[in-house]
């Protein structure tokens, strides 16, 4: 296929929405997370969770151990470098939206 097909092709499932949306809520972690929690060597909150709870619980989109009241907790109260975000910043509709992703299932 040329790529003005798949271009195209793209294009239709997007517009009869065949194609898979980006969740909400990534795009919130992606607008008001990843600078400090993403997989780079600049994401400080990704460091920070590293060295004081462990590789394996470094990246926040790859941790299973989460739970809604903890992550809104933080979200709204900040802990130790991280600020907290007032629902005039982040709103509680989109601080669900952000904690359903987080707690989704990865495949």
């Amino acid at each position: 296929m040329s790529a003005r097909t798949l271009t195209m092709l793209a294009a239709l499932l997007c517009a009869t929405g065949l194609a898979r949306a980006e969740p909400a809520g990534k795009a919130i972690f992606d607008h008001y997370c990843v600078q400090c929690h993403g997989d780079s060597k600049e994401a400080t909150g990704t460091t920070q969770l590293a060295r004081t709870r462990g590789a394996d619980k470094a990246l926040l989109e790859r941790r299973t151990d989460l739970n809604a009241a903890y992550v809104g907790h933080v979200v709204r109260h900040g802990l130790r470098t991280m600020p907290p975000f007032a629902p005039a910043d982040l709103t509680d509709e989109k601080l669900k939206a952000l904690t359903d992703y987080l707690l989704a299932p990865r495949s």
